[in-house]
């Protein structure tokens, strides 16, 4: 595939829409299909307009208030995301062909907005190798033998493919905005070089965005040694007292990444929460537990999310509509809901070792874990501890 990623990409522009307007046409929608723009308010993405498609799937789109320069969502019928770069002074178009298949909105057409072209193009690079990575890391951690052998080597084969063209993008275009979205592709410690570049050329324009604060963090919290809050350096054999249940991992050791997709087809990983205090929820829709434990970490993620708290929270759900209308009822508000549909079988609880929910973890800002089987009050007063009143 032939990837077209410099700098002097050819947008051409809309004279003749407002300032500030979205307008676009997607094909392969019914009329009537609600079209939700979203962006990051203290770290959470939150509605900012919503518009819905006429019958030929054309659609005019004013945010609620002025954009800036930033990270940005469109949402088709809450399940096709695509991400933008722009703000007020821009006049942005998007044409795209809407599957039935839900996921990352690939191959759409942007106009007057050239950082959402290029970024466009870049995603329809790496949205396949993504959902390919998700696709052999459930079937590795489901194997054994040779069969995990092979399947180890195809995942080494597609980070590696990822990295290059995460390279390859942020050289063409380092002082984008796009090339943020290319850092995510990269480990800190190994292309740390690349990260200092375009945390430099961005600083003074885009240091204030959640987008690059965000990878800033993660080049940071590289840089440190590990440290485990609150905790002793951990020995080769730690004293932990282990439960029965759920206990193939514990304090002291590292938590291991979990790479899996949200309800939208977006890929989210663990391991890009390193450098913020982490709470892993194992929980279902169809678990009444954990549905009355919700509302305790729902009042944690509130009070906590300004001083780097984040919930990554695991699904065990097969139902992709409950799993969906639970998250909703709950308020979890957080971006971080993944889940594999596979009911007792997800991958990631596999791996984990869950036999019971809820179960929660939490993990320090250097991925190892601080504490488990926190419920109630016991989650508030652990991250009491961590970052005061």
């Amino acid at each position: 595939m032939i990837l077209s990623i410099g700098c002097d990409t050819v947008v051409k522009e809309d004279v003749t829409s407002p300032t500030g307007l979205i307008t676009g046409k997607f094909t392969g929608v019914n009329q009537g299909s609600v079209v939700i723009l979203r962006s990051y308010k203290n770290d959470v993405m939150v509605q900012t307009g919503r518009t819905t498609t006429a019958a030929d799937g054309t659609f005019e789109l004013m945010p609620n208030n002025p954009l800036n320069m930033d990270y940005h969502q469109i949402m088709i019928n809450k399940k096709h995301p695509v991400i933008l770069l722009t703000d007020s002074t821009e006049s942005l178009n998007i044409s795209a062909h809407v599957p039935h298949k839900n996921g990352y909105l690939v191959g759409a057409t942007f106009s007057g907005s050239p950082s959402s072209a290029r970024l466009s193009d870049f995603m329809d690079v790496i949205i396949p190798l993504q959902d390919s990575l998700t696709e052999i890391q459930t079937l590795y951690n489901s194997s054994k033998g040779d069969e995990n052998l092979a399947y180890q080597a195809l995942m080494i084969s597609l980070i590696g493919e990822l990295n290059s063209v995460g390279l390859k993008f942020i050289k063409a275009n380092p002082s984008d905005l796009s090339s943020l979205e290319a850092l995510k592709m990269l480990n800190p410690k190994i292309s740390g070089a690349s990260f200092k570049q375009v945390l430099k050329d961005l600083k003074e324009t885009f240091g204030h965005t959640h987008t690059y604060k965000k990878q800033k963090s993660r080049y940071d919290t590289a840089q440190q040694p590990r440290v485990i809050p609150n905790q002793p350096p951990p020995t080769k054999n730690p004293s932990v007292k282990r439960t029965k249940k759920n206990n193939k991992y514990a304090v002291g050791t590292e938590a291991l990444d979990i790479v899996m997709s949200d309800p939208y087809g977006n890929t989210r990983r663990l391991s890009d929460l390193r450098g913020k205090v982490v709470l892993l929820d194992f929980w279902a829709s169809w678990c009444g537990p954990c549905r009355r434990e919700n509302p305790h970490v729902v009042h944690a993620y509130e009070k906590y999310k300004g001083q780097g708290f984040e919930v990554f929270s695991v699904s065990l759900d097969s139902d992709k509509s409950k799993w969906m209308r639970a998250i909703e009822q709950d308020g979890l508000v957080w971006d971080n809901h993944v889940s594999d549909l596979q009911g007792w079988r997800n991958a990631a609880s596999k791996a984990y070792g869950i036999s019971s929910i809820p179960h929660t973890m939490l993990i320090g800002k250097d991925g190892m874990i601080i504490q488990t089987h926190l419920r109630g009050r016991m989650l508030e007063d652990e991250l009491l501890k961590l970052f005061g009143q």
